[in-house]
């Protein structure tokens, strides 16, 4: 009994820690907002065009965040969704607001907390 105990404890420990930071956390969608601002190279075509740079940003104080994301133009949802892993605090851009003199976004499709090995071994890299 004492054995099947300590095998319990070493193989569910990690898994509970990994749901008590994410249940401590919130929501991992909460974190991430999408901002537009002037892009910070005035001759960049987006500026030239009269577009502004669109940016995800994790609001998360420290937790890095597995995002999901569609892009729209003129209203309808290109191929593919970029996926990537972005670190507290920091803001990855996502291209122009305008291209062709049409709309572009982009939306959130899935958050989730991740640790720094998870992102690495995912993607490569965190941004």
């Amino acid at each position: 009994m004492k054995r099947f105990l300590i095998m319990f404890i070493a193989i569910f420990m990690p898994m509970a820690a990994q749901l008590t930071f994410a249940a401590d956390s919130g929501d991992a969608a909460e974190f991430v907002e999408f901002a537009i601002l002037p892009d910070e190279d005035t001759s960049s075509d987006c500026t030239q065009r009269g577009g502004m740079r669109v940016f995800v940003i994790n609001a998360h104080p420290d937790a890095i965040i597995d995002l999901q994301i569609d892009r729209y133009f003129s209203d309808v949802r290109q191929a593919g969704r970029s996926m990537f892993a972005l670190a507290a605090g920091h803001r990855q851009p996502l291209g122009c607001n305008t291209v062709m003199d049409s709309e572009q976004r982009w939306e959130l499709m899935n958050a989730e907390f991740i640790t720094r090995e998870q992102g690495q071994a995912r993607y490569g890299v965190i941004y």
